[in-house]
């Protein structure tokens, strides 16, 4: 991913609400690697529950600011996966995140989409892991090149299909 500004990672967020202040970066933001991460992600400090997620998308950066939703209590020790590094994990190290949907018509403001995040935003470090390999698996760099280009164009998927208006008259069946 090539290097933002404080500025143009702020101006990203598609769906920040108007009424709200500016984005908080992250503390570790002059620190970021930026070659080795394939999207910035990250906390609000000051509000546990909101997460920002943004990347490079159509030669520019955009953004979303999600907000996670509570855990339900799940039976046993069933694994889900996260729709992002497609890394399966316990219940509870997964958890929906929602975006808003920018939008200036009043009525439409509570049209969301969703998506099952890793809780802990590491998707970046699960998808850079070493894999474990077998005789006839293709080379780690190239297993590890795989998850990240699929890892981008999922994320980039995502904060398209927030920061584009949905057409009228769709409903929830017409775009599954």
């Amino acid at each position: 991913m090539r290097p933002m500004t404080r500025e143009e990672v702020r101006g990203a967020i598609v769906n920040l609400d108007p009424a709200a202040k500016k984005v908080r970066l992250p503390a570790r933001f002059d620190d970021v690697r930026w070659h080795r991460i394939d999207y910035l992600d990250w906390r609000d400090p000051r509000a546990p529950t909101h997460a920002y997620l943004v990347t490079e998308a159509d030669g520019r950066a955009r953004g979303v600011l999600l907000r996670q939703a509570p855990n339900a209590s799940a039976h046993g020790s069933r694994a889900v996966m996260c729709d992002l590094c497609r890394f399966a994990r316990r219940f509870n190290e997964v958890s929906l995140f929602t975006a808003q949907r920018p939008s200036r018509d009043k009525r439409e403001r509570l049209d969301a989409t969703g998506l099952l995040l890793c809780t802990d935003l590491d998707c970046t470090a699960k998808v850079h892991g070493r894999p474990v390999r077998e005789a006839f698996d293709r080379p780690v760099d190239e297993i590890i090149a795989t998850r990240r280009e699929g890892l981008r164009s999922r994320t980039t998927a995502f904060v398209r299909s927030v920061a584009e208006p949905r057409a009228a008259g769709l409903d929830r069946q017409d775009t599954l």
